[in-house]
């Protein structure tokens, strides 16, 4: 009211004598009065921006209740003893993580938590142990089961393809998603990079162009896995298991293959430049038409036969060389 006041009394006189003293006393009135309307049509302007501010602000904190109304909901919908009200509840996380940016890392958190509860993998002391090449090529065709995951376990499955296709969260954000038996699922260009995925069971996995730049694949079971155009630049690859695995076009540049065991795999124009296959297994692996300039290999590196590796670009390390790197604490298996 002292504000009105003001406006339409004091505020319109002072103004007309600052700005136009010589004013004649005849049009003083009507200039008072032109004064004045253009200060309350601006006042009034002024409120209806503070109204509006307000009705947003009411909006958005109910809007962010609905959501949190809703997640609460969906969460407690993953623990339904019905796979299709799992699957609603997976969808549904999906589409809040696509409404509010915010929660996204939060809907991430509890995908993974859901996968790694209802799907661990076994134990590395409880896996098949090949007895020469030809059983790792048996166990490469039969260890992934008769049927394909989404057939086992289709909730595990479409947790996994709603973490694949993931938006960016505001901030970096591993996925967590060590130890989990994915054998035979479906992850075709699927984003999994910089993922934890250390010690998981992938066996016969279909991950046609998925991005797994800078993934924790320590230990990994990628036992006839197709991995066709796949991305593993820089990826962790230390023993991991690649029996007969597809990996034609792939780039696994800067990988590290310490250990790891890619008999039988099929490589054909796939990139291995700058990688560490000190220790690796390339046993019945045609390399003719990869590219391996600058990889690293050492006495232990196992050639298939006839491969000459000095003609393939591949540098050997030197003796003294330090020694392959070690796996650390949290790699170790259970």
């Amino acid at each position: 009211m002292v504000l009105v006041a003001f406006v339409t009394v004091v505020a319109p006189r002072y103004l007309l004598s600052w700005d136009a003293p010589s004013t004649p006393a005849a049009d003083r009135a009507k200039a008072v009065n032109d004064i004045r309307t253009t200060l309350l049509q601006g006042l009034a302007g002024i409120a209806l921006l503070i109204g509006a501010f307000f009705t947003w602000r009411q909006l958005d904190v109910s809007r962010q209740g609905q959501i949190t109304q809703r997640f609460t909901a969906a969460v407690e919908q993953l623990g339904s003893t019905s796979p299709e009200v799992r699957i609603g509840a997976i969808f549904a996380l999906e589409r809040i993580a696509h409404d509010s940016p915010d929660d996204r890392g939060p809907v991430a958190e509890v995908l993974c938590s859901f996968v790694k509860r209802n799907g661990p993998a076994a134990p590395l002391s409880e896996r098949p142990v090949p007895r020469d090449e030809a059983h790792k090529g048996e166990l490469a065709r039969t260890h992934g089961g008769e049927e394909p995951l989404s057939m086992r376990s289709s909730d595990r499955q479409a947790a996994m393809t709603v973490l694949g296709r993931r938006a960016p969260t505001p901030s970096h954000q591993e996925l967590s998603l060590d130890r989990i038996d994915f054998r035979r699922g479906r992850l075709a260009f699927a984003n999994l990079a910089d993922a934890d995925l250390h010690y998981c069971d992938l066996s016969d996995a279909g991950l046609t162009g998925a991005d797994l730049r800078r993934a924790d694949l320590t230990g990994i079971w990628l036992a006839g896995a197709v991995l066709i155009d796949a991305n593993l630049h820089q990826a962790d690859l230390r023993t991991a298991v690649l029996w007969h695995a597809r990996l034609d076009g792939a780039d696994l540049s800067a990988t590290d293959l310490t250990g790891a065991d890619l008999t039988g795999a099929v490589v054909k124009g796939a990139r291995f430049e700058l990688a560490d296959l000190r220790g690796a297994d390339l046993t019945s692996t045609d390399l003719a038409t990869a590219s391996l300039t600058g990889a690293v290999g050492d006495a232990t590196t196992i050639w298939p036969a006839g491969f000459d590796a000095a003609a393939a670009g591949l540098v050997t390390a030197r003796d003294d060389a330090p020694p392959l790197r070690p796996q650390s604490s949290h790699d170790l298996p259970r």
